[in-house]
């Protein structure tokens, strides 16, 4: 009996269960595991900002290369670049070439693959199915999150930092198998943006770059020195927040495909401020540090499908997905870069992790404003 054939969507949830994997056992380790090389916490937060920081840079090469091997190609360039960037990390001992050498390689297979998806997702969506489609994507990557966080924890604490990200590194390379014999989208040589729409879009993922630093990329580090930098407690407890963003997502993109957006944008940003909130207050208390973890898990695939779904409905819209994509990220790299970099000074001048989470505040009620304003004028995404 021949094997049943994945259709375009289906590829995509499949990989993108499979990143997951990857990015919850291996990428939300990084950090902390500079921490344990004897980085000190501004000094991590600095290197992974310039790993952003040079997405933004290099972000130009994106559109040639896609040009001639499609969206597809250029997206699985990326995560044989990324795999290689895991197999280095473990062998980076301080601040040195080996360091620059990471730094470099996580940037280039950053942007080729993360601009890339943000391209072929949408151009494999099925129309009026946005709000579903995202949230069923994010739901697929909360229940991963569930199981991948403790792995990557046991691995690191009990084989050690080089059987672990080597082991991450083969995960990043079979993440490419669901997508062989998907469709390879072209990009069109000539094609022009609406200004008006990608400077929307760009801000807004500006917005969310800034956010996504403050409850995501520094509320680990913090959550990591709550947890006395031990990274089997470390990863359990993210895993262990895991079941609820599974939940949280799917809420979102039901409110979003039945009409109510602008519902959608109540919940998922209201329980983002409360969790950001959360989060600065407990930090220092490891019980209530995993309690605010889950929190802010239920919250991350909820503001993302809330936001992901317009975002995809405008490059759907848009002359160029990838044109589009490379506005949006850069976008989310000077935010994500800025809150990493700004969160780096304050703590080098003597601050908590308390200042560096709230100031991610600001920019959900900034995203909050703008999806509301979009959703009053377009009140559906298909």
């Amino acid at each position: 009996m021949p094997a049943p054939v994945l259709s375009p969507i289906q590829r995509v949830y499949l990989h993108s269960g499979l990143q997951s994997f990857v990015e919850a056992s291996g990428g939300i380790f990084i950090a902390g595991f500079l921490v344990s090389r004897g980085f000190t916490y501004p000094a991590a937060l600095a290197s992974f900002a310039m790993i952003v920081l040079s997405r933004f840079v290099l972000r130009p090469l994106v559109l040639p290369l896609a040009l001639r091997w499609g969206l597809l190609g250029t997206l699985l360039t990326g995560v044989a670049i990324r795999a290689v960037s895991f197999a280095l990390l473990p062998f980076v001992t301080g601040v040195g070439p080996l360091l620059a050498l990471f730094l470099g390689v996580s940037g280039v297979g950053g942007v080729l693959y993360w601009t890339s998806w943000h391209a072929v997702m949408p151009s494999l969506m099925e129309t009026g199915k946005g709000g579903r489609q995202v949230s069923i994507q994010q739901a697929t990557s909360a229940v991963v999150g569930i199981v991948a966080p403790a792995v990557g924890g046991v691995l690191l604490a009990v084989a050690g930092p080089v059987p672990a990200f080597l082991t991450i590194a083969a995960l990043q390379l079979a993440t490419a198998l669901p997508l062989i014999g998907a469709p390879n989208p072209s990009v069109e040589p000539e094609a022009a943006l609406d200004p008006a729409v990608k400077a929307h879009a760009r801000r807004l993922y500006l917005g969310e770059g800034f956010h996504s630093g403050c409850s995501v990329m520094i509320w680990n580090l913090a959550l990591f020195a709550s947890l006395g930098e031990h990274f089997d407690a470390f990863g359990g407890a993210i895993a262990a927040a895991g079941v609820a963003a599974a939940v949280g997502s799917l809420v979102v993109g039901r409110l979003i495909d039945t009409g109510r957006p602008r519902h959608s944008l109540a919940v998922a940003y209201g329980a983002a401020a409360f969790a950001l909130i959360l989060k600065g207050a407990a930090f220092a208390h490891p019980v209530l540090a995993i309690v605010a973890t889950a929190l802010g898990a239920l919250v991350v695939p909820m503001t993302a499908t809330a936001m992901l779904a317009p975002l995809y409905a405008m490059a759907r819209q848009s002359p160029c997905v990838l044109r589009f994509s490379m506005a949006t990220e850069g976008g989310w790299d000077l935010g994500c870069a800025s809150a990493c970099l700004i969160s780096a000074a304050l703590l080098a001048s003597g601050a908590s992790f308390r200042l560096p989470i709230l100031i991610g505040l600001a920019a959900i009620a900034a995203m909050a404003s703008m999806l509301d304003r979009w959703y009053a004028r377009q009140p559906t995404v298909a």
